[in-house]
């Protein structure tokens, strides 16, 4: 077997060239981690939204809460559905709310783009029992107050005391919520009596979230919403509601992939034709080493091994670029949805990414790998 330091001996002779090739695999392997800790981000702040034991109920046709509108008869009959928990009082512990995206008048001092403001009462922190005030103090009923999640706080820099113009109103700050780095983070919420005589929709909800029992009485009673003639909606667990919107990140996947596969292929050709090229200066070293007793394969594998320590060396590097992502907020739209998230860099994605830039290796290695075999010593050394 060709000593490995033969193979890495000789790409530090070859410093430059070994280097320049590298920074592709380094690009490479960079941006897919970017593109991937964007996907895993949403996917998190996703999938930690929504309670097991709640169903969320809309109107009939309707899949998305901002475009649904729900009748005060109608959620009260949702609310009798069998199953639902009940709370001290013995009073359905059910959360009616009215969802909707607003822009804040041009003022000074207003955040910018869109705000998702959720209009509810105070059973909206006993269905939604993750959410908590973290600093100040929640709305009172009946005023125009209202409190916001901290990714929205830290993404716009709103802050207590401080007024949003949304609508003909201007709402008060009194506090900022945690909900466990979920969806809910990114929304304003304030009162929903006040919130809807804003726009004269006293009595009408976009949606009603509802507590059921225990997570075996879920599927029953989503199950009696769809088919009962007295209740016209569409119900959902509302885990499922939100793990859907993620569901659009399978294009952002795709593209992912797509774009990473076109940026690969240029860095297979810098790969190849640095082999090549060492090639061509090496043939009479390689006739050298076939008279010695080394065997074909034995040229095949140095040489690929010569491509794999150039992909592993960018793909190193590309890693270390990438992980510095990590933990990195934006916000980005997913259907009525804005979310705020941070980029997520995990075990799987560098796996991922390290094991791209290995086949890259391969792959721009083999053809050069294969010359270098056949080189016959005898031809060679004339």
């Amino acid at each position: 077997m060709i000593p490995v330091r033969y193979s890495s001996r000789n790409l530090m002779v070859r410093w430059r060239t070994t280097l320049t090739t590298a920074g592709g695999f380094t690009l490479v392997v960079a941006a897919l981690i970017l593109m991937l800790a964007f996907v895993n981000g949403i996917r998190t702040v996703n999938a930690v939204t929504g309670h097991p034991q709640n169903i969320l109920v809309m109107q009939e046709g309707n899949s998305d809460e901002v475009l649904s509108r729900l009748d005060y008869s109608l959620a009260v009959r949702v609310e009798g559905t069998p199953g639902v928990a009940r709370d001290a009082a013995r009073q359905p512990l059910a959360s009616r709310e009215m969802f909707m995206v607003m822009q804040p008048r041009a003022e000074e001092n207003q955040p910018t783009g869109f705000l998702q403001v959720r209009g509810c009462g105070p059973n909206a922190y006993l269905v939604h029992d993750g959410v908590r005030i973290v600093r100040g103090r929640n709305f009172h009923a009946n005023t125009n107050e209202a409190v916001i999640g901290e990714s929205l706080s830290r993404e716009q820099g709103v802050r207590v005391g401080q007024m949003l113009a949304l609508g003909s109103k201007e709402w008060r700050v009194v506090g900022v919520f945690n909900a466990g780095g979920s969806t809910f983070e990114s929304e304003v919420w304030c009162d929903l009596d006040q919130l809807a005589a804003q726009f004269n929709r006293h009595g009408a909800y976009t949606s009603v979230v509802l507590r059921m029992e225990s997570v075996a009485a879920v599927a029953p009673g989503i199950k009696h919403l769809l088919e009962s003639r007295l209740t016209p909606v569409e119900a959902i667990r509302e885990r499922d509601y939100f793990q859907a919107q993620a569901e659009q990140t399978e294009m952002i996947t795709a593209a992912a992939l797509v774009i990473a596969m076109f940026m690969a292929v240029g860095t297979v050709f810098g790969v190849t034709n640095t082999m090549f090229a060492a090639l061509g200066q090496r043939t009479k070293d390689i006739a050298v080493l076939r008279l010695m007793g080394y065997r074909q394969g034995e040229i095949l594998v140095a040489f690929l091994l010569e491509a794999l320590l150039i992909a592993a060396v960018g793909g190193v590097v590309g890693l270390m670029l990438g992980s510095l992502i990590n933990g990195m907020t934006l916000s980005a739209t997913m259907g009525s949805k804005t979310l705020a998230f941070a980029f997520r860099v995990d075990a799987a994605i560098m796996a991922t990414a390290l094991g791209f830039t290995l086949v890259m290796g391969l792959l721009g290695g083999l053809f050069p790998a294969v010359s270098a075999m056949r080189v016959q010593p005898l031809e060679a050394l004339r």
